[in-house]
């Protein structure tokens, strides 16, 4: 029987491989090669593009815009997440229709979504004529065009498109939360406060944790959003680490280079995970 039950893994198993193992292998040993991507020769130059990153000031930008990016809009979705789905979890009618609503942003497609907000965003598109029209044009602006708009426009979209996949996971945590602890915790004269810092918090540690690593790793790898709408500009200011990676593979015929940068975002994603993972275990409650 158990024999049988290791059957059924190997297509799974062979997939995963196919699609995870190799490619991570075969972008480690491209990153160590001055490969173009195009030609059958390449010559294998060590731990130089290694060395070129320390030196990239557009590499350097792009890890600062990667950052700026992961950290609002992580915090902001874990936050906004877990206040929207304690109120769902106490309200008592349209629970299922709220979460729809707020879910629906997540399973449409990303480069659709982001094709509407350019509609919206764009100076001469629907926010700035709606303002128009009822007499606030001054409060009219460059949401895409200006480099220090830019990048907020980024966030709020991608806020606004992770918020419901969020509160979700939260939502599933806190129902779990067994209802005898929140019964205890008032009998001994607990308020509401101290039925979340005391109650719910510990209890929902493993669901913070996996919705701040998945957060964190969906913007880490941001590119579509930025690809629609700015296109990495006004110049490199919405420019992140993916899409810098994509930019010199394919733009640049820099593909052991990008391999190297692509190897050196896999090594941050991965090491923030553990660490996230390792302080989750300190904090959860047995």
């Amino acid at each position: 029987m158990k024999k049988k039950s290791i059957l059924f893994t190997i297509p799974a198993f062979l997939i995963y491989t196919v699609l995870m193992i190799v490619p991570i292998i075969g972008a480690f040993l491209l990153s160590f090669t001055d490969w173009n991507g195009i030609s059958a020769s390449y010559n294998i130059t060590g731990a130089k593009n290694y060395l070129d990153m320390l030196s990239d000031e557009r590499l350097r930008n792009a890890i600062f815009v990667t950052l700026k990016i992961t950290v609002v809009v992580a915090v902001t979705v874990n936050v906004l997440g877990l206040l929207i789905a304690m109120m769902l979890n106490r309200a008592r009618r349209m629970t299922n229709v709220f979460r729809s609503i707020f879910f629906l942003p997540y399973v449409l497609s990303t480069v659709a979504i982001s094709f509407i907000w350019l509609a919206i965003l764009s100076y001469t598109g629907v926010l700035n004529s709606l303002l128009d029209m009822v007499g606030l044009e001054n409060l009219a602006a460059d949401y895409i065009g200006n480099a220090n708009n830019a990048i907020w426009s980024i966030c709020v979209i991608e806020i606004w498109r992770m918020l419901g996949f969020h509160m979700v996971l939260y939502l599933a945590s806190i129902q779990t939360v067994p209802q005898s602890l929140y019964e205890a915790c008032i009998m001994d004269g607990g308020s509401r406060w101290h039925q979340f810092r005391y109650v719910t918090l510990p209890m929902i540690v493993p669901g913070i944790t996996i919705s701040v690593i998945m957060s964190i790793m969906t913007e880490m790898k941001q590119y579509d959003i930025v690809k629609v709408i700015t296109n990495g500009g006004p110049g490199y200011a919405t420019e992140t680490v993916t899409y810098n990676i994509v930019t010199q593979a394919f733009g640049n015929n820099m593909l052991g280079y990008s391999s190297a940068i692509a190897v050196f975002l896999f090594i941050v994603i991965a090491a923030i995970s553990v660490l996230q993972i390792q302080l989750s275990k300190k904090l959860e409650v047995s």
